[in-house]
């Protein structure tokens, strides 16, 4: 058995100054340490974008990961169609892999701006255009019916071509 498995290990990296000031009036107000709150952070994270780190989930059981966590995610690390695509799809068998256009939807999303919102509208069921996206994803990858498919999980909008990246 290893021991230094089990073992923390510390790790620097930087933080904006907006970042620490947050985590230390988080930890102020639970009155626990700024490292218990940036563990937590962390961990909640890699929690909700642990499908990623698994080399062997692909298509649509990689997908939660990217409707949870994917507009942020595909900000940050500028993410375009091509990339998601391949991310997701990549490896990925032909009932497994998630089609064209909703990763272009899943990618639109993180772009913001009123274009998308107009191209998303159709995904608004009172509940916003990113919530009836995500819906719309979850029905149709993740929550698929088994038995009988259901009619009214939605049709993805058609898209005006349009430059995306």
């Amino acid at each position: 058995m290893q021991v230094t498995a089990k073992r923390k290990r510390a790790v620097s990296f930087r933080l904006a100054a907006s970042d620490v000031r947050q985590i230390k009036t988080i930890a102020a107000r639970l009155g626990a340490r700024d490292s218990d709150v940036a563990r937590f952070a962390l961990k909640l994270l890699l929690s909700r974008i642990a499908p990623i780190a698994d080399g062997e989930v692909r298509g649509r059981r990689l997908l939660p990961a990217f409707i949870e966590v994917g507009e942020e995610m595909i900000r940050h690390f500028e993410l375009d169609v091509a990339r998601l695509k391949t991310i997701i799809n990549d490896g990925a068998s032909s009932d497994q892999r998630v089609e064209e256009s909703d990763i272009v939807l899943l990618a639109m999303s993180a772009s913001g701006g009123s274009y998308v919102a107009m191209q998303l509208e159709e995904f608004s069921k009172n509940t916003g255009s990113l919530e009836g996206l995500r819906g719309y994803l979850y029905d149709k990858y993740v929550h698929r019916p088994r038995v009988s498919p259901r009619v009214d999980a939605g049709k993805p909008p058609q898209l005006a071509a349009v430059p995306v990246g």
